[in-house]
């Protein structure tokens, strides 16, 4: 009964920035949560694992609400914000330690390919490899930048 209600607001979602499930769920019915999802033209289908966010834990972010190309690409000094609350933080893909001039927010999946600036699509990185990076895929690039990646999350 929770799967059919689950999939009931997949497919008639409208207005949230992010469709997300818990974890579990998610990879016990990810094929018919991505068939269902596919219906839904509002969003882009995407595959974001998360540890936290407000009040959700262990999550998946399925779908990222798609507003267009014409997205502005401001993310609200989102850096600056998570430095603040989390000091040495170091950049997701070089490891070079981060502090208020060389940091950045990084789209996981980038405007251009139909992401958004909600907070569960940003990362902190260095500018530097957000430079390097530009429209690459982020787990393309994280293979690049750090040789150990599938081992550590895959």
């Amino acid at each position: 009964m929770r799967l059919i209600r689950i999939l009931r607001f997949i497919y008639k979602a409208e207005h949230p920035h992010f469709l997300s499930v818990d974890k579990s769920i998610y990879f016990r019915w990810k094929w018919i949560i991505k068939m269902v999802l596919s219906m839904n033209k509002n969003y882009k289908p995407c595959e974001i694992l998360r540890k936290k966010y407000k009040v959700l834990e262990d999550f998946v972010v399925i779908g990222l609400k798609y507003n267009g190309k014409n997205v502005k690409r401001r993310t609200c000094g989102f850096a600056k914000e998570f430095l603040e609350e989390n000091k040495e933080t170091s950049c997701v893909y070089c490891d070079v330690v981060l502090n208020e001039s060389n940091a950045t927010a990084d789209h996981i999946i980038p405007i251009s390919d139909g992401g958004n600036n909600c907070q569960v699509n940003l990362v902190v990185c260095c500018k530097n490899c957000n430079n390097q990076r530009g429209n690459l895929d982020f787990r393309e690039f994280m293979r690049l930048k750090k040789r150990n990646y599938k081992k550590l999350f895959i």
